[in-house]
């Protein structure tokens, strides 16, 4: 065991005097191993205060570093209680990445002591922001090989919840006014993206799921209903009853992977999972399951037990089947949906008579038969109805709806139901059954010729040949709704690449040497995607066949859709690549990802790909086709685009490349750069091109600040203002505003002042560039970068050529109030000296639309309460808010009530004084609760300000405020 020894006092203030820097610290407590130096430590306040995140001038967000941590993860090992108790006495923090560490530590203490962090993580998964997806998985699966099933249970709960729509307020509004308005569809989400929602599920909740499936079925319950409640508009709530349009976004509810299904349709899937695992493995939990899902008013709870009931026929279940056949009421008018038919004929075939009485079936059978509506399917066909065609649909009908009670037929119905058979020339199985309800009004659906299933049962010869062939589209004959299509058989092949081929290397073998075979390339891309995927998830032993794979698919040249022919990525005889060298681009993307940890010998390889992606035709862009039209947004349609996404990856590749050696030779991305800027290159650069070059300059420049000095011009065309507009434009909207690079970019800084207020743009979703490029110099200008005044000053010009603007100043200054207010910590010495010169300025300027902005610099923490209050009594002065602006300033005057109520009462009495129309735009209780302060104090002159603020709004109005007594 290693010998720890006590760090003396005069070592300990030797050492922490000398690291007072950040990179220093760093370097220190990431190599201090001594648990010794704990309690020394601990006694001199560190580990107290965890930093906040950062909000900056440009509106980024940092997430510091804390050193600190770094030394308790090292320590937890020897002092294990002792850290978690540190742990757990730390304050909660909106920073992320201090939760990522405190998951390093949790993944080094024994189970027992990391459980009891618990706390700490419930606090990470309520945060806006969160990093790293994997590491719950990771924290998840350890705490399970720790026991610790309660900590993961109680984490799990909160992040496989749904969270409400991201516009929920915009669409109720729209709701509101036009129920029918189809854009106000309410789309719940995960707290993650789609792939990392569907790893939690996958990685951490299966398994969780194994260890104790009944705790975590009621947890899947709970966060199902939940999540269709929040697709659901409140005044609808009532309305919909137990349908939840379950059956067309599940379609299915089993399977073993969720990564092929939708969030929505994933998270069914874990239920159902979760359901089983207790009627297999926990019998004496299956009637509190049961209960659990009979009390829930969807109809997908009700699928999820027909599915359960479907598996497990037996005495338990016996009165719960009973009483879903019997209570069901559409025998004769719709057909039976898939886990309703197979409940029931499971059912028949283990009860036999003894399901159903004879007279029960005898009503059911009867009524299967007084079906289906003539009038009904009349009006579904219109012009094309006549009777042979009705009789026809009533024969599969009666087939569809007698088939799964075959075992219990009698009499004529027996009869009857044997003709059936042999006239119905379709012979029915359990995938007939389609889950949706059959209308002919809704959304138009595809289903595959063959299921995932049935395609993963043949050679791989065979597979071939059929997805070569197989090109019979057509509607279904029962259900118009429902199109068989290439694009749902792709679908059905790309689930058995991955799951059968990707995995074995035999199969895969066939399909790489077989490759020139397959001949629609839609399946290429397809096999493309899942190739990308399999490298996302971490997989990388097939990395090299995956690269020549895509070298083969690139071989195929781009090329412009021929007119009158049918070409495209379906078709055999006209085949079109764009969209398979589209997935190959993605590919390489992926592999460039920091998440993925790329050897360095695919370097070669990945720049062979990268220098034909970025040199070769792009029928879009060398057409000048926009993908988004009327958008405007050059760098929309860059990464819409083969090329120019591929021009974005190759700066990634030489960030990827300098990640893993920092002395890495970088040359031959400089190299494709000057054949894509060359006068001689082939294809010249297009304006989304441009746009790539504009938003990762400072990447080229951090890379080779030199080399990118020198070809400025070619990133930023000064000589031509369509693509110089295109590449600053592109930087000043999708990147922030840097030290490095402001000498650099000064000269284009100063063309943008004089050219873009004198380009019409043709952005409508966007925000307008010279807003942007305003606070950008603003930016740089509280950073000491460029003067306040004379004629080198930046900002001065953009004001002076704004001044016709009235939208302009009065942005900028509300935008500054905006990115102060979420400042929390004061700001240093120079930064608040410029704010308070360039307030000076703007208050000179003396333009009241301009200083109504003011009210979001009242309640900014970071400046001296004092000097915003008597800023604001100046502003006073000039001009009072007018309309709605008004209810902001009186909002942030009652904020400020506690800290100051003199000062506040003399600015509310003088805002309120002579007050017109804008009264209506007051709040009555924030007023009321103004004035009641005011009145209540003891100082003379803060009550005569009380009174004077009353009289004001008593004179418009508000005579609710009579009540109010000294």
């Amino acid at each position: 065991m290693k010998y720890w020894k006590k760090p003396t006092s005069e070592l300990l203030e030797k050492a922490l005097a000398s690291v007072r820097k950040e990179t220093d610290r760093r370097y220190f407590f990431s190599r201090l191993k001594n648990p010794m130096w704990l309690e020394p430590l601990l006694e001199r306040g560190y580990f107290r205060s965890p930093p906040s995140s950062n909000r900056l001038p440009d509106g980024s967000i940092q997430f510091p570093h804390w050193p600190e941590l770094e030394y308790l993860a090292n320590v937890s090992p020897h002092l294990p209680e002792e850290v978690t108790k540190v742990v757990l006495e730390l304050p909660a923090v909106d920073n992320p990445r201090v939760y990522e560490q405190i998951i390093d530590i949790a993944l080094q203490l024994p189970g027992d002591l990391s459980g009891q962090l618990i706390p700490k993580m419930l606090e990470y998964a309520r945060l806006k922001y969160r990093f790293w997806a994997h590491r719950y998985i990771d924290l998840m699966v350890y705490w399970l090989s720790e026991d610790q099933v309660a900590a993961t249970l109680e984490l799990a709960e909160h992040i496989v919840r749904f969270e409400p729509d991201a516009d929920l307020a915009g669409k109720r509004n729209r709701h509101l006014r036009n129920p029918r308005d189809w854009t106000t569809i309410l789309n719940p989400s995960p707290r993650f993206d789609e792939w990392d929602y569907k790893s939690i599920l996958e990685e951490g909740i299966r398994p969780l799921t194994d260890k104790s499936p009944f705790e975590v079925a009621c947890l899947l319950i709970n966060v199902v209903a939940e999540m269709i409640l929040l697709s659901i508009h409140q005044d609808e709530n009532e309305h919909y009853g137990e349908e939840d349009g379950s059956e067309i976004w599940c379609r299915r509810l089993g399977g073993q992977s969720v990564r092929d299904k939708q969030p929505n349709e994933a998270v069914v899937s874990s239920l159902t999972y979760a359901c089983e695992q207790v009627f297999e493995r926990a019998p004496d939990l299956v009637e509190a399951l049961n209960a659990s899902l009979r009390e829930q008013r969807w109809k997908v709870f009700k699928r999820i037990r027909q599915h359960l009931y479907a598996l497990h026929p037996n005495r338990q279940t016996h009165p719960w089947i009973r009483e879903l056949i019997l209570g069901h009421k559409d025998h004769g008018q719709w057909t039976y949906h898939f886990e309703f038919q197979l409940m029931v004929r499971r059912a028949c075939e283990h009860f036999g008579e003894h399901l159903l009485a004879q007279e029960e079936r005898e009503l059911i059978f009867d009524a299967i038969l007084s079906g289906p509506s003539k009038p009904l399917y009349k009006e579904w066909t219109g012009e094309q109805f006549n009777e042979e065609l009705y009789e026809e649909y009533k024969r599969n009908f009666h087939a569809k709806q007698l088939r799964p009670y075959k075992q219990v037929l009698f009499g004529h119905y027996t009869t009857y139901f044997q003709r059936l058979e042999e006239e119905v020339t379709v012979n029915l199985v359990d995938e007939d059954y389609s889950p949706v309800s059959e209308t002919q009004s809704g959304v138009v659906s595809l289903r595959s010729p063959q299921s995932p299933q049935e395609l993963a049962e043949r050679s791989d010869e065979e597979l071939l040949d059929y997805i070569n062939e197989w090109e019979a589209e057509h509607r279904d004959a029962e259900n118009w709704l429902v199109e068989i299509k290439i694009e749902a058989l792709v679908e059905a092949f790309q689930v058995v690449f991955r799951d059968c081929v990707l995995p074995d290397p035999a199969r895969l073998q066939f399909w790489l040497e077989n490759r020139d075979r397959v001949q629609r390339p839609i399946y290429v891309k397809a096999m493309t995607k899942e190739m990308q995927y399999y490298i996302k998830g971490g997989n990388l032993n097939r990395l090299h066949e995956t690269l020549y794979f895509c070298e083969w698919v690139i071989s195929h040249p781009d090329q412009e859709p021929l007119r009158g022919y049918e070409i495209g990525e379906k078709s055999r005889v006209n085949p079109n690549w764009n969209s398979s060298r589209r997935a190959v681009g993605d590919l390489v993307e992926v592999c460039l990802s920091e998440d993925v940890n790329l050897p360095s010998s695919a370097k070669v390889m990945l720049g062979n790909l990268l220098e034909k992606l970025c040199t070769e035709f792009d029928w879009r862009l060398d057409g000048a086709i926009e993908l988004l039209a009327d958008r405007g947004d050059q760098f929309a349609e860059a990464i819409n685009n083969t090329r120019s996404l591929a021009l974005r990856s190759l700066i990634l590749f030489g960030l990827w490349m300098r990640r893993i050696d920092p002395q890495s030779d970088i040359s031959l991305v400089m190299d494709i750069l000057e054949k894509r800027f060359s006068t001689q290159a082939e294809f010249p650069l297009a304006l989304p091109e441009y746009a790539v070059l504009g938003v990762h300059f400072g990447h080229m420049y951090f890379l080779d600040d030199g080399w990118t000095t020198r070809h400025l011009d070619n990133f930023f065309p000064r000589h031509s203002l369509p693509e110089w507009r295109a590449s600053f434009g592109s930087h000043l909207r999708y990147t922030s505003p840097n030290t490095l690079t402001f000498e650099v970019l000064e000269a284009n800084l100063s063309l943008a002042i004089g050219t873009l207020f004198d380009i019409e743009q043709s952005d409508p979703w966007g925000e307008k560039l010279e807003f942007i490029l305003g606070r950008h110099l603003f930016i740089y200008y509280i950073w000491g970068l460029v003067p306040l005044s004379g004629v080198d000053s930046l900002l001065k010009r953009f004001y002076l050529k704004s001044s016709g603007n009235l939208q302009l100043a009065p942005d900028l200054f509300k935008r500054v109030g905006y990115e102060l207010q979420d400042t929390g910590d004061p700001l240093e010495k120079g930064p608040t000296d410029r704010l308070l010169s360039f307030f000076e300025w703007r208050l000179d300027n003396g333009n009241p639309t301009e200083l109504a902005g003011f009210d979001r610099w009242l309640v900014a923490n970071c400046l001296d309460l004092e000097w915003r209050l008597n800023a604001y009594s100046r502003i006073l002065d000039v001009g009072k808010p007018e309309g709605w602006e008004i209810y902001g300033h009186v909002e942030a005057l009652h904020r400020l009530l506690p800290e100051d109520n003199a000062r506040v009462m003399e600015c509310f009495a003088k805002l309120t004084d002579g007050i017109k129309e804008e009264a209506f735009h007051i709040s009555t209780d924030l007023a009321a609760d103004i004035i009641r302060t005011g009145i209540e104090s003891p100082d003379g002159g803060v009550r005569q300000n009380a009174e004077r603020a009353r009289e004001s709004l008593l004179r418009r109005g508000f005579f609710g405020l009579l009540d109010l007594t000294t």
